[in-house]
């Protein structure tokens, strides 16, 4: 993986955690659950530990200058596909969306999130990086083991699991 591409993969992974951020706090406060949006801002909480977790790492690769340039030119990657804008545009326009349907779009969410940096290890040659890319995936993982619990219970039970189970 070239300077190029580690420079790509970290503005992505900004530019996720920030649209995921978004996602999960507009679910939050979507859901008519207390324990469903106390569950959604959790995560929503995580993402911007995500973030705080990749300064961390890869300041110590580019220096502090350049990841915070990273951060910044993210912006142009604000069309990524992964966590959509709009819960209702993402349920087929369907303006009733509930829990299950927000769980469902958060799931499938994650899953391109893991697919998109597990495609970014494909490529990492890099031992640094790689091991840094597999702990982010290791992170969307850990997420959408959360969202899957939740949507199950849910679907099953009609209640939400305490978050604390799930982790």
């Amino acid at each position: 993986m070239t300077s190029n591409d580690v420079k790509e993969a970290i503005q992505t992974a900004i530019q996720m955690e920030k649209d995921g951020y978004a996602f999960y706090q507009k679910a939050a406060a979507q859901t008519g659950s207390a324990m469903g949006a106390q569950i959604f801002e959790s995560i929503a909480r995580d993402e911007l530990v995500h973030l705080e977790t990749f300064k961390k790492m890869f300041e110590d690769k580019l220096g502090a200058e350049e990841f915070d340039a990273l951060v910044d030119a993210s912006r142009k990657y604000t069309q990524l596909p992964v966590f959509p804008k709009d819960l209702e545009q993402a349920a087929g326009a369907n303006p009733e969306v509930d829990e299950l349907d927000a769980l469902n779009i958060a799931m499938g969410a994650e899953k391109e999130a893991i697919d998109h940096y597990g495609k970014i290890r494909d490529r990492c040659s890099d031992d640094e990086v790689c091991r840094i890319i597999d702990q982010i995936i290791d992170q969307e993982k850990s997420h959408y083991r959360i969202l899957e619990g939740e949507f199950s219970h849910l679907k099953a039970t009609g209640f939400w699991y305490e978050l604390e189970p799930l982790r």
